[in-house]
């Protein structure tokens, strides 16, 4: 059975409860905090653990008091990691009391690649390779597209809404990979240069820059893919997690289930999740889905 290839970020987030969001650089005073380990190198090894899955995982981990605790948490959940000899940064999120997010990323070596870390995985087992966006806002992120290139396998790249931060180069020779793209509306009207605000001009503009299918999550709607052949959606009935819908469209593939079913299956598992990560009971629900949905039942 051949397995994904998974590049996405583990790293310490540090949760603060709000009054209101700070404008600028003004100070904020939590009213509460709280620390947790959490990226998406973690969620999708976890749920392909969940699983039974066979993977590949390359997530870096440095030292410091943020890379031990991201070494503690992994090692409790069997989620391997490629130690560096930088220190470890973290994510500060603030949430203020109507729930609005805002976010400051202080990057560390959760985010390095070095050519070393893939030499030893074997092209013939790996079906696909998954990127998460984050990595490609390290240093090394030009060494980290040639790996890819070398490679020679298909590409899934979830930007995970860090375009931004992306190098406009290094984006560029991403897409000349011709991955398929996993992502937001909102990422994808960026990515597209936010010509327009109609998700179909959106979408056939992303494919014909990638070459391969585009599937694009809505939150209100639900996940619209453009693959050179007639559009499609799939329905959302709930606001899901990103990163849960990205590990579930993975985890359907690698059980060999084609696209479409895959994230019709995204969906169904993401809104099981809810907030969570699923306990042991819900996994083996989900394993029957898939099992039903293989079995074309």
């Amino acid at each position: 059975m051949k397995k994904p290839l998974i590049i996405g970020s583990v790293f310490t987030e540090i949760r603060n409860d709000v009054d209101e969001l700070p404008k600028g650089n003004e100070d904020f005073i939590p009213k509460h905090t709280e620390q947790r380990v959490c990226g998406s190198g973690y969620d999708t090894a976890q749920v392909l653990n969940g699983f039974g899955f066979p993977y590949e995982l390359i997530a870096p981990v440095g030292t410091g008091i943020y890379g031990d605790l991201v070494k503690h948490e992994c090692a409790e959940n069997h989620v391997p990691l490629l130690e560096k000899q930088g220190i470890n940064g973290c994510m500060y999120t603030l949430i203020d009391a109507e729930g609005k997010e805002g976010y400051m990323c202080v990057p560390g070596a959760e985010y390095e690649f070095d050519l070393e870390d893939i030499q030893y995985i074997d092209p013939e087992k790996i079906s696909l390779a998954a990127v998460f966006g984050s990595m490609l806002t390290g240093e090394n992120a030009s060494d980290l597209i040639q790996a890819l290139d070398d490679l020679n396998q298909p590409i899934l790249f979830i930007p995970e809404n860090r375009s931004e931060e992306i190098d406009e180069e290094i984006l560029k020779e991403m897409l000349a990979l011709q991955p398929q793209l996993f992502l937001t509306d909102s990422e994808a009207y960026f990515l597209a240069g936010a010509c327009t605000n109609d998700m179909k001009d959106t979408a056939d503009a992303l494919y014909k820059e990638s070459g391969a299918a585009v599937m694009i999550y809505q939150e209100q709607e639900g996940i619209y893919t453009e693959d050179g052949k007639e559009p499609t959606l799939v329905p959302c009935h709930r606001k899901v997690q990103f990163n849960m819908l990205a590990a579930g469209y993975i985890a359907a593939g690698t059980a060999g289930i084609a696209r479409q079913n895959a994230l019709r299956y995204a969906v169904h598992f993401a809104e099981d999740c809810g907030n969570a990560m699923p306990d042991s009971s819900l996994f083996e629900d989900e394993k029957r889905q898939l099992a039903k949905m293989i079995l074309g039942k």
